[in-house]
Formats: C-alpha cells, structure tokens, sequence
C-alpha cells in the first residue's frame, strides 16, 4: 500500500432501506441521533485534517451501519478530505439510493477532487429495480466517478445478476458476496454461475486464517473514537485524537477474516495485484501487464533455496513447489481476462521453468538471471533479448577464487556468457564488503560494463545494463504499453526500481 487507509463507521445505524433480513432497516433515527453523527463525523474530519501527513493516512472509506451518503454531511466532508494534499482516495459503501447527479454537484460545489472519489455500489433486489441501480452506476460513469457495484451470492436472484451484468457499462466491476446463512454450501453449478459474473468470487469461498501481521496498512475508526484494525477484530485501547502520534500496532483474535471488508484489507500479493494499492474500495487495477518475482513472491523464500550447479537446480519438495490457491486463482482470473503475465527474477529460465511448473502455462516469458535474458513467448510472435559479458574478466576471478571461497558458475546461451555466480558453501553467505573487494579486483573497465548484486551466497554478476527495471521498460515498448499500465511485485533490493515503475 501506498499508505495507510482508515474505515469510518459513525453511530448512524439507520437507513432508508428496509430489506427484510437487515436490523438497521428496523431503527427509527431520532434527530438527536442524527446530530450526533453529524458532529462525530465533523470531528474526526477535522483531526484527519491535522494528523493524516503524520499518520501515514492516504485513503479513508466509509462503511456505515445503514446508509450515510443520503446525509449531506458526509458529501461535505468527502469534499474536504479529497481536497487534502496528502489524501489519494476517499468514498463509502452505499446502496446508491441518493441523488447520484444532486450528490456529484454538490460535492464539486464544495471543492471536491472527483478523481479521488470512490463509491461502493450495493444492489438490494427488494428494494430497487436493475435498471435503475444500473442507471445510477452510469450516471456516476458519466461523472467520472471511480466505483464498482455488486450483490450477495443469493442463487435464487442468479438471473436477476445476470441481467444486472449486462445492464451496467462494461467495464464495471460486478462484485458477488458469499450469502450468510445460505445453510449449506453451494453447488459447483452456482460456483461456476457466480464466477462468470465475478471472476474474484473465489476469494469469498477460500478459508483465511486470522493473521494481524498482514494488516499493518489498515484500521476502523468508530464514531466514538474507537479504534479497531478491521471492522470485525476487537477493540484497541488507543482513542482517534489529535495526539495520537502513531498508528497502533495491529491486534486481533479472529480465526479467520470472515468478509470483504477483513481479508482484502490485508498486505497481501493477491489484494494489490488485482485491486491497486487500496483495495478496500473493491475497484479493480485492471494492469494490461503483471510483472512478479518468483522468490519471497509468488514462492515462500528460504535460504540457499535458488542456486544450483550448472543447469541443476536442487531438489525441491512438491509442496514447496505449490502456489497459494488464492494467488492462483488470481493469475487464471487476470489470464482469463488476457491480461499479460510474466515473471520478473533473478533466476535463469531453465530454473524458473522448473520451480514454476505449477503456473508456467499462464504466463508469456518474462525478465530472467536479473535482467540478462528477456523473453516474451507470445501466442502470435516471440521476442528474446541477451545482455552478453566480456569474458576476459573471468581469468582474474578463477585467480581469487580460492582466496574468497567460490565457486563459478556461467550461464551461457550459444556459447556467450549473459550471468555470473559466485557460489559459496551454505552457512557462508557473501558480505557487502566482500562483494566489493571483489569487484575493485576487476580489470576498470569493468566498473562501467559490468553490475553485481548478493543475494545469500551468491554473488551474481551481470551485464551494467542488466537490471529488472530495464527489462520491464523493454517489455512494455515490445507491448506497446507505458509503465503506468503495469503491475510489479517483488521483495528484495533488485526489485526496488522496478516497483518505482508502478508509483
């Protein structure tokens, strides 16, 4: 994430709906109530206003116990939090009942950034007609909103789904949450009829185990001044105040992250890829192209795992070799969907292909040992690119090898050399310092042709103008794309330009 995103939940809990299964439908609000929700909610505006730089906070969406954006109180101060400098997003959860065009003036009225607004559209068949729940999503398209829309998972309201899909723009994100109190699990049949309305509908059938680690990018901040990290984990002790100095530490003694609104909030791969850096709004990125390092990314990353004698690779367990379900499915959605996926590592193809196998078939090639090898095995035409070594150098390695403790490895392709390990024993990994003194050792002409980089006993050496980032530049000129329509994901030094690509 690009910065921390706070939930909103003020003490309204009323609503101009009145869906059966729905409690807050049931409460009558006083005007008391409402005034003071009008006056929580211009309170804590008013110190997101003064802390929000401090804090980290670049986003906030509200998620009211009923329906908020029917007050005109919260457009005023969505207006005046978009306005704010350091804020990149802000919106709420809504059944688009309000007066989407009235609403849109109003907020441009007060000043509002209508490029950081975000709407998350619910449709509730009892109360509303698709055709005009669609027409209000084209009226917030018109308007250049930012928004998706969707429905829960009821299988007796599939056709009116389906119907609901081919009534909006395009373009637009269908969501389908799984039904609560559904009292059995559904068929295959209705997996496979929901799927083709929300190709992500997986998510909300994977099991998510309750993880506070993964949720430092996250929190809810009640009416009261409550702070929780997600809308269904505990309370903390810290209070939203204009002291409060840090965000506090994650906490929570869920067993699993029970909706949308918990799990997708998590610092995960799958939640970035396919939703941007705040995925809680549930608008999808919609990259043309997915760049992704393989260790520590698409694979758990352990020590000395990556290296291998010319050619072989060490013997990795079938269960090591296995991709997360949820990250998977993922790919095969965005493959479905033809967007372009490529690897982005330092390892060379042959061991990619290998430690892939899993996935291999969705993806079209990629960037290779560092940036040395670049491949696009596209399905109407193939591009390969090699940043080839000067070998002279190699005679003044083969003369300190002893001295430094390593092995080298070439990795060739017709006979000329693109990538260099330097590969010590396990339990010796390489220093920085070392690494240097090793490089200073080479002929100067090296110091502007050649790069190195360490990544645990290895020291690998490439072409100067071998790195990620560059094979991602290239990449996009082969698909005519710019760097901005891209997604990258990686977790080591090599991957910190490419990453900037993104920004």
């Amino acid at each position: 994430m690009k910065g921390h995103m706070i939930l909103y939940r003020g003490s309204l809990k009323s609503c101009n709906y009145h869906c059966s299964y729905c409690p807050f439908s049931k409460h009558r609000i006083s005007s008391h109530e409402l005034t003071r929700d009008q006056e929580q909610w211009k309170d804590f505006v008013r110190i997101l206003e003064k802390r929000a730089k401090a804090l980290g906070i670049r986003a906030l969406m509200v998620t009211p116990y009923g329906e908020a954006l029917i007050h005109p109180w919260y457009i005023e101060g969505f207006a005046q939090i978009s306005r704010m400098e350091e804020m990149d997003a802000v919106g709420a959860q809504t059944n688009l009942s309000f007066p989407v065009k009235e609403a849109v003036a109003a907020f441009k009225e007060k000043g509002g950034v209508t490029g950081k607004l975000r709407i998350w559209a619910t449709f509730h068949p009892e109360m509303t007609e698709v055709s005009q729940f669609a027409d209000g999503c084209r009226q917030l398209e018109e308007a250049g909103i930012s928004f998706c829309a969707g429905a829960v998972g009821v299988p007796e309201n599939l056709e009116l789904l389906r119907k609901m899909r081919k009534a909006l723009p395009e373009d637009t994100y269908l969501w389908i949450n799984r039904m609560d109190g559904l009292g059995r699990s559904y068929t295959l049949e209705e997996k496979k009829a929901f799927e083709e309305i929300d190709p992500y509908f997986f998510r909300e059938l994977l099991p998510v185990p309750g993880d506070s680690d993964k949720c430092g990018g996250r929190l809810l901040v009640e009416g009261n001044g409550r702070i929780h990290t997600c809308n269904i984990s505990p309370v903390m002790e810290e209070r939203w105040r204009e002291s409060l100095n840090v965000i506090p530490k994650p906490m929570c003694s869920k067993r699993r992250c029970t909706c949308y609104l918990a799990y997708g909030g998590r610092e995960e791969l799958i939640s970035q890829m396919l939703f941007g850096p705040y995925p809680l709004f549930r608008i999808p990125r919609r990259p043309k192209a997915v760049f992704l390092d393989i260790e520590g990314t698409l694979f758990p990353e352990e020590n000395d795992r990556e290296i291998m004698t010319k050619g072989k690779e060490n013997d990795f367990g079938e269960k090591e070799n296995q991709v997360d379900e949820g990250l998977k499915k993922g790919l095969e959605a965005l493959y479905k969907d033809n967007t372009f996926l490529f690897f982005a590592t330092t390892l060379p193809l042959e061991t990619a292909i290998k430690r892939c196998r899993e996935i291999w078939s969705l993806f079209q090639g990629g960037v290779f040992a560092g940036g040395a090898h670049l491949l696009w095995n596209g399905t109407k035409e193939k591009k390969e690119c090699f940043y080839f070594l000067d070998g002279e150098f190699i005679s003044v390695l083969r003369t300190i090898k002893r001295k430094y403790g390593f092995r080298i490895l070439t990795y060739k392709y017709s006979e000329k050399i693109y990538k260099i390990t330097l590969l010590r024993p396990l339990g010796r990994p390489w220093m920085e310092w070392e690494a240097k003194e090793v490089f200073d050792l080479l002929p100067p002409s090296s110091e502007k042709s050649l790069r190195y980089y360490v990544e645990g006993r290895c020291l690998q050496i490439t072409a100067a103008k071998a790195d990620k980032a560059e094979g991602v530049k290239l990449f996009c000129q082969w698909l005519g794309i710019s760097p901005g329509e891209i997604f990258a994901a990686g977790n080591s030094g090599e991957d910190a330009e490419m990453m900037k690509l993104i920004m």
